[in-house]
């Protein structure tokens, strides 16, 4: 068994769940008690935090593997004589 790195997609998966827990915790605060700046800037940079940690270089580089995978094997089977 060997161990491998979690893809882009997955780290993206987790980091949009630790914003989205962060983002209800905030709507949940305001509804409830009301926003100050703290916790508006808080949620701000949660906002800016989240562009930050998307590696977006990454993702596109596993999109364009997986996509020419598929069109070789698309290729592969249009060519089959079966």
């Amino acid at each position: 068994m060997t161990i491998q790195a979690p893809s882009a997609a997955s780290q993206l998966a987790l980091t949009l769940e630790q914003f989205v827990s962060q983002a209800e915790a905030f709507l949940q605060n305001h509804y409830t008690v009301g926003s100050d700046s703290e916790d508006i800037q808080k949620i701000l940079k949660a906002i800016a935090n989240l562009q930050l940690d998307i590696d977006n270089e990454r993702l596109e580089q596993e999109f364009e593997l997986v996509q020419e995978k598929r069109e070789l094997l698309n290729d592969h089977y249009d060519s089959a004589w079966f």
